[in-house]
């Protein structure tokens, strides 16, 4: 069973035999994927990402040739060089690559990676929710490459064996469209580059190379598979479900990274903006001046704890009354810590050291308070003069 006529033509052409018995179906993978485009919005806030946000996809194939094989430190790159609040970036490793080193010995290796925001999709689903609620994609020779291609997808390639890829497929129209992306340069402006220079035209000859029948497939690898069989089809269609959510990852810190550095400006009135950058991927060199350390109470590194100006418990809400007890305690047992946090839904309560306390409440994202109350108090002014109208990242909130 082929997806392509093009699939059909290199058989025959290599094993003729083979080519009596094969049949172009379709591609009931790219089917589901069309089917799940409705549901975009949907896949985004499943991230943590809305309108405000983009979404980075990077796919990798299995073997050594692959991004992952090649260029790995392609994670590190981007969590350093992306600022937390206007970039998710999604892992999709191939099955291959969990099978082979085991998902134990993966999660391993990119441990400090999703602690500083990495998402990782499991292997067994989430990969295409995760496919269409991407805006860009960074990816190899691999089929996922080439589906985000096919989709719409700006696409930039971190490897590309041309070699491993076979002529006149799909993948090759890829690799002969999509930019390389240089690790010797800044990332960011490549991204935008790749962005800006993408066209409907480059998705639209990817998608006619992947299957000769669009949304067709599910009809006729049931119609195939009954015939064989000498059966009598069902008179139902044959179903093309979109993806669930289920595998995207989520949590108390489904995209956050659990340990940042801040850098904050107040404005006139109370406007405050942020920057954010994963702290345990930024080396020590290049620690934005003027920043603070926002750090996880459960975060596994003993020394980002220590330092530690801002200290958040993210699962308030499972203490109840004792988050007030958590509060105090952390304050008085560290004395270089300035802020006490926790986080009880849309809302973080902060302590300073002077034991005063102030909920402030509106976000989805409401670690980002504790390091707006941070940058508050560090210009002079009193916790007790945080105007009703504050503002965070142009976002209202709400103070109590």
């Amino acid at each position: 069973m082929l997806s392509h006529h093009e699939q059909l033509a290199r058989l025959r052409a290599s094993a003729p035999q083979a080519a009596e018995v094969a049949a172009v179906t379709g591609d009931p993978c790219y089917d589901r994927l069309r089917a799940s485009v409705p549901w975009r919005l949907r896949y985004r806030l499943a991230l943590g990402a809305d309108g405000d946000q983009t979404v980075i996809a990077i796919s990798s194939t299995h073997r050594k040739n692959s991004l992952l094989g090649e260029v790995s430190v392609l994670y590190e790159r981007l969590l350093t060089e992306l600022p937390v609040d206007e970039f998710r970036v999604v892992a999709i490793l191939h099955p291959h690559i969990w099978n082979q080193h085991g998902p134990h010995n993966v999660h391993r290796w990119l441990a400090p990676h999703q602690r500083s925001g990495l998402m990782v999709v499991p292997p067994e689903y989430g990969w295409r929710a995760a496919l269409v609620a991407a805006d860009l994609l960074i990816g190899d020779h691999g089929s996922v490459t080439a589906y985000g291609a096919a989709l719409g997808l700006p696409t930039s390639l971190a490897a590309f064996p041309e070699s491993s890829v076979a002529p006149d497929s799909a993948v090759a129209l890829v690799g002969s469209q999509a930019p390389r992306l240089d690790l010797g340069q800044p990332i960011l402006p490549q991204l935008r580059k790749t962005i800006a220079e993408h066209t409907p035209e480059k998705s639209a000859a990817v998608h006619q190379m992947i299957t000769s029948c669009p949304d067709g497939a599910a009809e006729r690898l049931r119609e195939l598979c009954y015939s064989m069989l000498g059966l009598t089809e069902p008179r139902t269609e044959p179903g093309v479900p979109p993806d669930t959510v289920q595998g995207l990852p989520g949590g108390n810190w489904p995209w956050r990274p659990t340990a940042m550095y801040a850098i904050g400006r107040v404005h006139s009135g109370c406007e405050i903006s942020l920057d954010r950058y994963p702290a345990e991927m930024v080396p020590v060199e290049r620690i934005p001046e003027r920043s603070h350390l926002v750090v996880a109470a459960d975060h596994p590194g003993p020394r980002l704890r220590a330092v530690a100006d801002v200290l958040v418990l993210a699962d308030a809400e499972q203490w109840g009354r004792h988050t007030e007890t958590w509060l105090r305690e952390a304050i008085s047992a560290r004395p270089g810590l300035q802020l006490a946090a926790a986080v009880c839904g849309d809302s973080c309560i902060i302590r300073t050291r002077g034991g005063d306390q102030a909920r402030l409440s509106g976000s989805d994202d409401p670690v980002i308070y504790a390091s707006a109350v941070f940058e508050w108090l560090a210009t002079g002014r009193e916790l007790a003069g945080l105007s009703p109208g504050l503002a965070v990242n142009g976002r209202p909130v709400a103070v109590s």
